[in-house]
């Protein structure tokens, strides 16, 4: 399957090559070239610690650099419509994506050398806290949650609610947001209490229920929405996913294609909510019915998510309006990280808030994203843009070493969900990450600190 991706990916680079020269955006044939070189020097990085980092990178790279210029080229429209900012930079853009991909293909290459190519054998995993503080954790939480509606206000099982009263709302309290997370929490570890347990089970005697159970909560974890954001529903997925794949490696296939299959459906839902307005009408029925595929933005979705040419001359044109001194880089990731946030004045505006207020007035300060490289040549310069990228990578895939090697259902869940969170945005700007990485690890870890003491205390005692 790789290698068939390896040709074809390689084949329709080559195919783009001449289109895009012939286009009205000429310098927009550099882009499939540095896909080209970038994935020869990806190709000599053979560390098997880095598998899945590399396909992301790889695909990423595909979609940024050869298939957003072919949509750019074949729809004739380079430019994102509600994003006014940098038209007269796109070429510049192309540049510096261009050689922003070559220079993180290259650190791939150095980081494959540096770590060890040994992969661990797991022939066994451990819950590392306490079952029982776990279940305990869990009851409290889903009693707040019961008990306060404004809790659950934000939260959907499998689909988003639509009323035609129009969009809601995910600004809500600090509070709330914390809680909203602690019975995500909850609701994950008791996904681990029924893995582990059933895998235990199962290893005695391997019937095919031990494997369903763990499978169902799973799926219940996947099918909770928080808010408008499909990206909590593609990071559990995957967590749940390695850790019931682990466990029953037997049936691993089958596991795939269910849990896929629900992932899928959830986010094609959401997808279909957002994109098509569908807190405008009664029913996503009728969304549909009154939707035009002429209405979706194809290419501008592509450059907003994917960061394309036009996302990156934005932020080019935004040192017309802003300095990007360094006062200002510390202010955005000293805020960024959770509990140090609660200390900033929150008057002042973040980079990703000035970005948008340019584009929207004082109406909206959230809404287009910045890049890796845009961010980089705002505070970094031309000669260092790259800087943010290669530190995306490292902390990504320092991530996915880790969690190869690690034996915990714990450190393996909740590392694969940072995780995912790094690598689907390695192209971005760092501020985000800092913001949800620091929130997991600081509430989480507080969380089940208290399950591995009483564990390791009952072990000593001979309790448990």
């Amino acid at each position: 399957m790789n290698k068939i991706y390896n040709v074809t990916s390689y084949v329709i680079a080559i195919l783009m090559f001449p289109c895009l020269m012939l286009g009205d955006k000429p310098l927009l044939f550099l882009a499939p070239i540095s896909y080209g070189v970038g994935k020869l020097f990806i190709s000599f990085s053979n560390n098997p610690n880095f598998k899945f980092s590399k396909i992301v990178y790889d695909v990423l790279g595909f979609l940024r650099l050869v298939f957003i210029p072919a949509m750019i080229v074949f729809f004739q429209d380079s430019t994102i419509d509600n994003l006014p900012l940098g038209q007269a930079y796109f070429n510049q853009a192309v540049i510096y994506m261009s050689v922003e991909f070559i220079i993180g293909s290259l650190f791939i290459l150095i980081l494959s050398k540096l770590f060890k190519h040994e992969v661990v054998s797991r022939n066994s995993f451990t819950l590392s806290g306490s079952s029982i503080y776990y279940i305990v954790f869990g009851l409290v939480i889903c009693g707040i949650f019961v008990a306060f509606p404004e809790v659950r206000k934000n939260i959907s099982f499998l689909i988003i609610k639509t009323d035609a009263m129009g969009r809601g709302t995910e600004a809500t309290s600090g509070l709330n947001v914390l809680f909203v997370m602690l019975f995500q929490l909850a609701l994950a570890l008791l996904f681990l209490i029924i893995a582990y347990a059933s895998y235990k089970k199962y290893k005695e005697n391997p019937k095919i229920i031990y494997v369903v159970l763990p499978l169902a909560i799973g799926i219940l974890n996947i099918s909770l929405i928080v808010g408008e954001r499909r990206s909590y529903q593609l990071y559990t997925m995957v967590a749940v996913l390695t850790v019931v794949s682990l466990l029953f490696s037997k049936h691993k296939r089958r596991i795939n294609i269910i849990i896929i299959s629900v992932g899928i459906f959830v986010l094609a839902l959401m997808t279909l909510y957002k994109e098509l307005y569908v807190f405008n009408y009664s029913s996503y029925s009728e969304a549909l019915n009154s939707t035009s595929v002429s209405n979706l933005k194809i290419v501008d979705t592509l450059q907003s998510y994917f960061y394309g040419p036009s996302n990156i001359a934005a932020s080019i044109d935004y040192l017309n309006y802003y300095n990007g001194s360094f006062k200002q880089y510390l202010f955005d990731n000293t805020r960024a990280v959770f509990g140090f946030n609660f200390f900033v004045d929150k008057k002042q505006l973040i980079t990703s808030q000035l970005f948008n207020q340019l584009i929207y007035g004082s109406k909206q300060l959230t809404g287009h994203l910045i890049s890796s490289a845009g961010y980089g040549i705002i505070y970094f310069g031309p000669l260092f843009f790259y800087l943010n990228l290669i530190a995306n990578i490292f902390f990504a895939f320092l991530s996915e070493y880790i969690i190869r090697k690690s034996h915990s259902l714990e450190v393996i869940f909740i590392g694969t969900y940072i995780y995912m969170r790094l690598i689907t945005s390695i192209f971005s700007h760092p501020t985000p990450l800092i913001t949800l990485i620091s929130m997991i690890l600081v509430v989480y870890v507080i969380a089940i600190i208290p399950g591995i003491i009483i564990k390791k205390f009952t072990k000593k005692v001979g309790i448990e």
